[in-house]
């Protein structure tokens, strides 16, 4: 099982990436970076770990791959996933602002143990989707802080799928992060985090 993320995939998110101190790179094609063994335990707390000085949420969608496929067209990708739900892609800001600034892959910013937590899968049926686009919510100790939902994504999951099996084979069991929208920001010890699909939560982790 793999774990693939997307960066910048929402306009809303890159509009904000001067704020986060970040240059946006050109993307001609969606822009994906892998996020190694790094899946949370469900039920587990995020351990902030000691590294970097600031860790960043980003709640986005995550699908996950049920049949193996390559170089799969987007007319057919809807066939290579059922269930979708919420996650949280951690990100170490300030390692990953310096490895925008020099050229660098984004690795040491996205691997990180427990950086990639997943909640509740929803069958895409239950939710309604592709003939509607799922609304998500991320609420940081009780305040929402990111809201938004797949039709405003630059690239579609399907289109994901499509690009992505391009260059690597999908199996079943691998996760794709969809991208996140604007509101990321820090965590601390203490913090409290949790995601809705829609008005149901599917995701509650505990920052320690």
């Amino acid at each position: 099982m793999k774990i693939l993320g997307v960066g910048f995939n929402y306009r809303e998110h890159q509009a904000e990436a001067p704020d986060l101190g970040i240059g946006l790179p050109h993307q001609p094609e969606p822009l994906f970076f892998h996020k190694g063994d790094a899946l949370l335990k469900q039920g587990m707390p995020f351990f902030l770990p000691d590294m970097g000085s600031r860790i960043d949420y980003e709640a986005e969608l995550v699908v996950q791959i049920c049949r193996v496929g390559k170089c799969i067209a987007e007319r057919f990708a809807h066939r290579y996933y059922q269930h979708i739900t919420l996650g949280i892609d951690f990100t170490a800001r300030d390692l990953q602002r310096a490895a925008i600034a020099e050229g660098k892959p984004w690795l040491s910013a996205k691997v990180f143990d427990g950086s990639a937590v997943v909640g509740r899968w929803i069958d895409k049926d239950t939710l309604g989707y592709p003939e509607r686009p799922i609304p998500f919510t991320l609420r940081h100790n009780g305040l929402e802080v990111q809201r938004s939902d797949s039709s405003y994504m630059i690239h579609s999951i399907d289109q994901l799928i499509a690009c992505i099996s391009r260059y690597q084979t999908l199996r079943m069991g691998d996760l794709i992060f969809t991208g996140t929208p604007a509101g990321t920001g820090p965590v601390a010890i203490g913090d409290r985090l949790e995601g809705y699909l829609g008005e149901e939560r599917v995701l509650e982790l505990a920052i320690k």
